[in-house]
C-alpha cells in the first residue's frame, strides 16, 4: 500500500525532531547535568560544542561515504546508531565518558538529518520541494518547543539520566517506521567530497556560509547557557524555567513561520536585515530587564519570546540565501549550510563557555549582539561584492 506523500514528509520531520532533541535538550538541563558529571557548567556546555563540531565537519564525510547506499537504508542505520548511542547515556557518570557518546550521536543524528532533507526533496519533486524541505526543517523547531521543556521536567523529576534514553527509544521507533512508510529509495545523487570542498574556494560561497556561521554563533552564545544565565543573572527560580522554555519554543515556531512568509513576500535579504536588527535589539533588552525588573518572570519571558521569534525568523531566509549562492549546486549548499550552522553552534558555545568563565554570564547577550552584527555587516559586504543578485532578493 502506497503511503501518501504528506505522511512520508511528516515522518522525515519526526526524524529531524528526534535528531534535534539530543542537541537542544542539553542546553535546557545544563545546570542539572553538570553536577551529575562532576564538572563545571562551562565545561559541560562544551558537550554542545563537541556535538556541533563533529556534526559540522564529520557528517559531510559520512554522507559522501554512504552516497552509494539507498537513502532509506542510510536513514534507518543512522537512526538505529543514534538510538543506541542515546541509550548508552545510562552508563555515563562523568564528563569524559560522555564524550564518545556525543560523537556517536552527532555523526548518526547529523547523517539522518541531511539524508532526510535530500529525501524530502526527491519525494516531493521540483514543484513542492521548498515546502517539503521547510516542513522537515520544522522538526528542529518542534524539538525546541516540545523536547527542551519536557526534557527539563523529566530531568527535574527523575534525574537527567532518564532524558536521553527516552530519546533513544523514540529514535528506534522512528527507524522502524522508516521501513514501513518510506519507499525503497535509490542512492542520493552525490557530488564527490572533493567537488564539495572546491565550492568552498569560491569567495561568494565561503562568505555566504560565514554569514551563517556568525549568525548562529551569536544565537547560541547566549542560548547554550540560557538556564544558568536566567538563574544567576536574572535571579529566576529553577522551577520556573520549564514554562519559560516552552514559551521560548512556541515563539520560535511562530518566528519561523513568519520568517518564511516574509521571505516569500519581501525576499531573503530584506527579511534577514529586519530579523537580525530585531534580534540584536531584544538581546540588548535582556540586561535592561534584569536592571529594571530584577527577578520579574513575565518581563524576562516576554523579552525571551521576542528574541526567539526574531532569531528563528531568519532561519528560512538564511537557508534560501545559501542555496541561491550556486543554483546548480543547491542541494549541496543546503547541506553545507547545515554544516555551517553546526560550526557556528560549536564556535558560539565554545566562546560562550570561555566568556562565561572570564567575563561572567552577564556578558553573553552583549557578545551575542557583536557576533550577529558581524554577520549582518558581512552579509552587506557580500551583497555589494556580488556581480549579480539572485532574482528572489
Amino acid at each position: 500500500m502506497k503511503i501518501p506523500l504528506q505522511y512520508q514528509i511528516l515522518l522525515l520531520a519526526m526524524t529531524t525532531f528526534v535528531a534535534g532533541a539530543n542537541e537542544y535538550i542539553l542546553a535546557g538541563i545544563l545546570d542539572l547535568v553538570a553536577p551529575g558529571l562532576g564538572a563545571p557548567v562551562a565545561l559541560t556546555g562544551q558537550l554542545i560544542t563537541l556535538y556541533a563540531f563533529v556534526y559540522g565537519l564529520g557528517v559531510p564525510v559520512v554522507v559522501a561515504l554512504t552516497s552509494h547506499i539507498g537513502r532509506r537504508t542510510v536513514m534507518i542505520a543512522a537512526m538505529l546508531v543514534y538510538g543506541l548511542a542515546s541509550l548508552l547515556t545510562l552508563l555515563v557518570h562523568d564528563f569524559w565518558t560522555f564524550v564518545p557518546v556525543r560523537i556517536l550521536q552527532a555523526l548518526s543524528g547529523g547523517t539522518a538529518v541531511v539524508t532526510a532533507l535530500s529525501t524530502a526533496a526527491a519525494l516531493a519533486g521540483s514543484l513542492r520541494q521548498g515546502r517539503a524541505i521547510a516542513t522537515v526543517i520544522m522538526g528542529f523547531t518542534a524539538s525546541l518547543i516540545i523536547a527542551v521543556p519536557i526534557g527539563r521536567e523529566i530531568a527535574l523529576r527523575y534525574g537527567w539520566h532518564a532524558v536521553f534514553p527516552l530519546v533513544g527509544l523514540l529514535s528506534l521507533a522512528v527507524a522502524l517506521s522508516h521501513w514501513f512508510v518510506l519507499p525503497a529509495l535509490s542512492p542520493a545523487a552525490s557530488i564527490p567530497l572533493r567537488a564539495q570542498l572546491a565550492l568552498l574556494r569560491r569567495p561568494a560561497v565561503l562568505g555566504g556560509l560565514m554569514v551563517t556561521v556568525l549568525w548562529m554563533a551569536g544565537y547560541v552564545m547566549t542560548y547554550s547557557f540560557l538556564t544558568p544565565y536566567l538563574i544567576e543573572v536574572q535571579h529566576l527560580p529553577g522551577a520556573s524555567l520549564s514554562p519559560i522554555l516552552l514559551a521560548f519554543g512556541l515563539a520560535s515556531l511562530a518566528g519561523s513561520r513568519l520568517g518564511g512568509s516574509r521571505t516569500d513576500r519581501y525576499g531573503f535579504h530584506a527579511t534577514l536585515v529586519a530579523a537580525k536588527l530585531l534580534q540584536m535589539g531584544f538581546l540588548l533588552a535582556l540586561p535592561l530587564a534584569a536592571w529594571l525588573w530584577p527577578g520579574s518572570l513575565y518581563a524576562v519571558a516576554a523579552v525571551l519570546a521576542m528574541w526567539s521569534a526574531t532569531a528563528w525568523a531568519a532561519g528560512p531566509a538564511q537557508q534560501i540565501r545559501a542555496a541561491a549562492l550556486v543554483p546548480e549546486a543547491r542541494g549541496v549548499l543546503v547541506g553545507l549550510n547545515q554544516s555551517g550552522m553546526q560550526i557556528g553552534i560549536a564556535a558560539g558555545t565554545a566562546l560562550g563557555g570561555l566568556f562565561a568563565q572570564t567575563l561572567g554570564l552577564s556578558a553573553l547577550p552583549w557578545l551575542s549582539v557583536a557576533m550577529i552584527l558581524a554577520s549582518l555587516l558581512l552579509m552587506g559586504f557580500c551583497r555589494r561584492a556580488s556581480t549579480a543578485e539572485p532574482a528572489i532578493s
